[in-house]
């Protein structure tokens, strides 16, 4: 920065004109031809009073008059500290404002990623289980017209057995009504549907495919644990967003309603919800059970991949190597 000034040597009454400047240390200033140069720590600064100039008093008993007060008191580091703070602002401005909009990225980033889910559990937990029953009508409404969805052809004493079966995996606190839709579907292949509200849609194919009862018990089981977690609830606000988490914050559960059977009909679970009904199959049946389903996973990810749904909704589970390591505890 550059300050003009009137420069008397304290002999003369004659100024000359001259230009300020200062490095680290230094005040410097020049008329055209002539440089002088003074620690910058020996000058003063005098402001001036009834309309006279500042005075910047030199060691050697000279003056240089100045127009700017501020500008002066800049040049020679005499700023009072909220003038320094404001121009040290003034300065950084740019890369002040680069960092702020930088914080503001990284808090809406957060918030996504941490506020999203919590808000979606508190949303979930407001919701009535007779909205997600009526969620899950529309979405098995949507796949009968969809898909190639025929009546089961397991016989119905094998029909019951899986009812029954279904039944002794639900806690007796759940807020649900629990039922197993089980379908004839060739073209969905072998597959399970956990719906909110407490509806199971199973396949005759993934029935036809299991070996023992602990394969379709830890199946269930691992349905009833996306359920009562309420996932299917909560997916769907992930899935939606902000927006439609206040909406049913706020007791509006329309737009909830309308995109449900199109999101439900094809949701894969993350995998923190995977880990969340895997845990409760545990608790439920043991962790035997956790091998048995990869067992019949493993089985089912064949080269005709007639499972795909199946495998997609577990991709954790699709290891080579899955069914010898079962056997191998198991024996």
């Amino acid at each position: 920065m550059s300050l003009p000034g009137n420069y008397l040597d304290g002999r003369s009454q004659i100024g000359k004109a001259v230009m300020l400047q200062r490095n680290v240390h230094h005040l410097v200033f020049t008329d055209g031809v002539h440089t002088h140069r003074y620690p910058a720590r020996e000058v003063s600064f005098h402001p001036g009073r009834a309309g006279r100039p500042d005075r910047l008093q030199l060691p050697d008993g000279g003056i240089i008059e100045v127009a700017s007060a501020y500008q002066c008191q800049q040049l020679t580091g005499h700023l009072p500290l909220a003038a320094r703070l404001l121009d040290g602002l003034r300065r950084c401005w740019p890369q002040l404002r680069l960092a702020g909009l930088l914080l503001l990225l990284l808090a809406c980033w957060f918030g996504y990623r941490n506020g999203l889910p919590w808000l979606a559990s508190e949303a979930a937990r407001r919701t009535p289980p007779a909205v997600e029953q009526a969620m899950a009508s529309a979405t098995l409404s949507l796949l009968e017209k969809t898909s190639t969805l025929r009546p089961s052809r397991l016989p119905d004493s094998r029909q019951q057995a899986l009812q029954q079966q279904l039944q002794q995996l639900v806690p007796g606190n759940s807020p649900y009504r629990y039922h197993l839709q089980l379908v004839d579907a060739r073209e969905l292949g072998p597959d399970i549907i956990p719906l909110p509200g407490g509806q199971i849609i199973v396949t005759d194919q993934l029935v036809r495919n299991t070996r023992n009862p602990l394969e379709m018990q830890a199946m269930l089981a691992h349905a009833v644990g996306h359920i009562e977690a309420r996932h299917g609830l909560r997916g769907l606000i992930r899935s939606g967003g902000v927006s439609l988490a206040v909406n049913l914050f706020g007791g509006d559960r329309s737009t909830l309603l309308a995109v449900a059977p199109i999101l439900l009909a094809d949701m894969k679970y993350p995998a923190d919800f995977e880990a969340e009904a895997d845990a409760y199959a545990s608790r439920l049946l043991g962790a035997q059970s956790l091998c048995a389903r990869d067992t019949l996973l493993a089985r089912l990810d064949g080269p005709d991949h007639s499972a795909a749904a199946l495998l997609a909704a577990h991709p954790d589970n699709r290891q080579a190597d899955t069914a010898s390591h079962c056997t191998q505890q198991a024996g």
